[in-house]
């Protein structure tokens, strides 16, 4: 999916940009550049983003961003215009509803503001005669903190008790919503699980311009407990939960499965539903990470044939802040979730999905994960896409296996 690529250390240095720099003026940027060449605002829409090329008119490094929500060369190291201010639910085309069955709303309330950079490109779209098979419930807040602890249902209608799979979005924890399963891959994983008896809650977390590290994270526990403690009330079963996630999703999504029930940095104690259990039985990780500290050491360590042009030198993570501050070390250590794991005393099964070509979160960080879970003697089954980068189609596509594996998964359980 193309969103999840925007987690790579150069996108996440040019969308802190993009969203914290002020803004530049493009008249006439390009003048004197030959045609056909990188120029300061011309697009660049058939490179992945964060690709870097020299210019042989001026010898100047450029980077395909995102500026204004389109795809553009933009000389490294220069300020990014700010983004146009986008109004609420931008990305979906509505102001939300507490209810609708086949796409049809009732009860308007305002929605949450939408992270979406203004005119992001779809290429698929949720339609209205999947949605005639679903009963969702939208903007349903889970906690108060926020306008932004929102989540959406999406119910399978004539499945009496179904399963829930809590998707939990991409976007380096700067971009995107839970509007993600209205478009694209997600939509059609989502008519995937909707098929096969399964429902989805898609999850809303506060991003980086709303909270730093572990905001995301407890949002997740608290949107799992929400879930849980009012499942009579949708109908789903309390029992049967998996937590999906893509990218930086992937991480709470891994970080939902290790974590469970232990009182950890990720549990709000100002949680009213802090006593229900945030347990998953599955986890389904696409391309992410368990440990922060061995990502840019990965992608060092086993630089994969696509990483040509680019330079793992991000000294900021945007989820923490600056890597040169001892609170950042030790916030680091906080998030590794290897010890969470290892003290976990039932451990959920875990399906991993990972692009061989992945140079942003790379793929020995699957590796090793599905090692350190079998050392644990957890089910996990770690599938290897050949030729995929992040995000990318192949890997969505591999992952659509697990419609009918979790339908006989959670068949399988008591």
């Amino acid at each position: 999916m193309r969103l999840a690529r925007l987690l790579s250390p150069i996108s996440i240095a040019l969308l802190i940009g993009q969203f914290l720099l002020a803004p530049n003026s493009f008249a006439a940027l390009d003048d004197g550049y030959p045609p056909d060449q990188p120029a300061p605002g011309r697009t660049c829409p058939g490179t992945e983003l964060g690709v870097k090329t020299i210019s042989a008119f001026n010898g100047k490094a450029f980077v395909c961003t995102l500026v204004n929500g389109v795809q553009k060369w933009w000389i490294e190291g220069d300020p990014i215009p700010e983004p146009t201010p986008s109004g609420p639910t931008g990305s979906a085309g509505s102001t939300g509803s507490s209810e609708s069955n086949g796409g049809n709303s009732t009860g308007a309330q305002s929605g949450p503001v939408s992270h979406w950079p203004p005119g992001f490109p779809h290429n698929y779209f949720l339609s209205d005669k999947a949605k005639a098979k679903m009963k969702i419930f939208t903007d349903i807040p889970y906690a108060t903190d926020s306008p932004s602890q929102k989540l959406d249902i999406y119910m399978p209608i004539g499945v009496k008790n179904p399963p829930l799979v809590i998707w939990l979005h991409g976007g380096g924890f700067m971009v995107f919503d839970k509007d993600v399963l209205k478009y694209d891959d997600s939509a059609k994983i989502l008519e995937v699980l909707i098929a096969n008896g399964i429902a989805v809650a898609g999850i809303d977390f506060r991003l980086i311009d709303e909270a730093k590290f572990p905001g995301a994270g407890q949002d997740t526990k608290s949107a799992i407990r929400y879930l849980r403690a009012n499942a009579s009330k949708y109908g789903y079963n309390p029992k049967k939960f998996a937590a999906w996630g893509e990218s930086a999703g992937a991480y709470l999504a891994l970080m939902a499965g290790a974590t469970g029930d232990q009182k950890t940095i990720f549990d709000n104690p100002a949680d009213p539903n802090i006593k229900v259990s945030a347990g998953v039985s599955a986890v389904i990780d696409l391309f992410g990470n368990a440990n922060f500290r061995t990502m840019k050491a990965n992608l060092v360590k086993y630089p994969c044939s696509a990483n040509f042009g680019k330079t793992i030198t991000v000294a900021e993570n945007p989820w923490f802040g600056s890597e040169a501050l001892p609170e950042t070390q030790v916030a680091f250590d906080k998030a590794n979730l290897y010890p969470y794991l290892k003290a976990l005393k039932t451990l959920p099964a875990f399906y991993i999905f990972h692009g061989d070509e992945d140079c942003s979160v790379s793929k020995y960080e699957s590796i090793e994960l599905n090692k350190v879970l079998k050392s644990l003697h957890s089910k996990s089954s770690l599938t290897l896409v050949p030729g995929a980068d992040h995000g990318g189609a192949k890997v969505w596509a591999a992952a659509a296996s697990m419609g009918p594996i979790l339908k006989k998964f959670f068949a399988g359980m008591k």
